[in-house]
């Protein structure tokens, strides 16, 4: 890839971010969005188009007059690799600078927090490449999903309860990976994974082996005062009810997990099938959940007022059951004249991985500009 003389990086870093957002625009559109006049619009875009970051893709429609190029990215003119840390495996993916996943696979490496379990991450992780013919050269960046409170600023994990970890350096994974690293929060990451132009704001609820959450505010993850917003698993649901793994007793964690829903040696799969069968048992156990979980998206709905994406491994299969969940959930809000705002999530495979290598991204993807 030929470099780009740039000088100041400022308007080609916001061609850049633009161009990750948005698939496909004018250069008229882009000079208009950004604020730029048009000789210094075209001069940058024709500057990334010559570096292969840039590419033209067709013309808009006519208004009269010649009609207007269209670029866009060139989605692998740079790669990122994410990487999902769950307390039984670890999972790798690649993808181009729009978020597709290239290629992944799941290494049954369980999380310990001890120097050898980090010098075989980044043993995995070159062997990974080398496997999938990915040159270290065109990787980016490197985002970690991982299940905790991450305090970006400090670098700090304040806390894992899946992990029973407690203020744990970050830089343990930058010392043995050796590209630029970002560690974020599981839901976080899949809650990233769904931005769109058309959806700027949203709330995120990933329903999966434990319940959490993220706030997407004018296309920027809102993370609270103290880094823990969306930590929605804990709001309290069944006052005195089942216990939570957190030692409260009635949280949403406890009635919303998949594994409320699941026999012994059962998966969530095999549950659906028997849900579809119209097995009795299974189809009390799906109505009580999505009774739950109508209540449960509500309160949400009053404290925020926008939509709501449910993700996670209950997401992914949601889609036909929507229609029973939004009927449900008319009942206890008497707000809205419709239910309208509830969403199954789009990304239903390596949401946390994919998310958390777009977030790296989002952040380090203006290498793409250094020579």
């Amino acid at each position: 890839m030929a470099a780009v003389n740039t000088g100041k990086m400022q308007n080609p870093e916001r061609i850049l971010r633009l161009l990750r957002t948005e698939s496909m625009l004018t250069k008229q559109e882009v000079a208009r969005r950004l604020h730029l006049s048009m000789p210094t619009t075209l001069q940058n875009i024709n500057d990334l188009i010559e570096a292969g970051i840039l590419e033209e893709c067709g013309t808009s429609e006519s208004t009269g007059g010649r009609k207007a190029k269209k670029i866009r990215l060139r989605r692998r003119a740079g790669l990122g690799i994410g990487i999902d840390i769950a307390l039984h495996h670890t999972q790798l993916v690649v993808t181009d600078l729009l978020g597709e996943v290239l290629v992944q696979q799941v290494l049954p490496l369980q999380f310990c927090d001890e120097p050898e379990w980090y010098r075989s991450l980044g043993t995995s992780l070159e062997h990974f490449l080398q496997a999938n013919q990915i040159p270290a050269q065109t990787v980016l960046s490197v985002g970690i999903s991982f299940p905790g409170i991450i305090d970006d600023e400090s670098q700090l994990l304040l806390r894992s309860h899946i992990l029973g970890l407690e203020h744990i350096q970050l830089d343990r994974f930058h010392k043995n990976i050796p590209f630029p690293v970002v560690v974020a929060n599981d839901a976080n990451c899949a809650c990233f994974s769904e931005l769109r132009p058309e959806r700027p704001t949203y709330l995120y609820v990933s329903l999966n082996e434990s319940v959490g959450g993220a706030l997407m505010l004018e296309n920027r993850l809102h993370l609270g005062d103290t880094w823990q917003a969306g930590e929605i698993g804990h709001m309290l649901l069944v006052p005195g009810g089942d216990p939570c793994y957190c030692g409260k007793r009635g949280c949403a964690d406890a009635y919303l997990s998949p594994k409320c829903l699941l026999e012994k040696g059962q998966t969530l799969q095999t549950f659906f099938r028997r849900v579809q069968a119209e097995d009795p048992a299974a189809c009390r156990a799906w109505d009580r959940y999505l009774e739950y979980l109508a209540i449960f998206l509500t309160n949400l709905r009053m404290l925020m007022n926008t939509d709501l994406i449910v993700g996670g491994e209950v997401g992914a299969c949601i889609a036909p059951y929507l229609d029973t969940l939004c009927d449900k959930a008319a009942q206890y809000d008497r707000f809205s004249r419709d239910v309208d705002y509830i969403y199954p999530c789009s990304r239903k495979q390596s949401a946390f991985a994919a998310g958390a290598s777009m977030l790296a991204l989002e952040r380090y993807s203006s290498r793409l500009l250094c020579p």
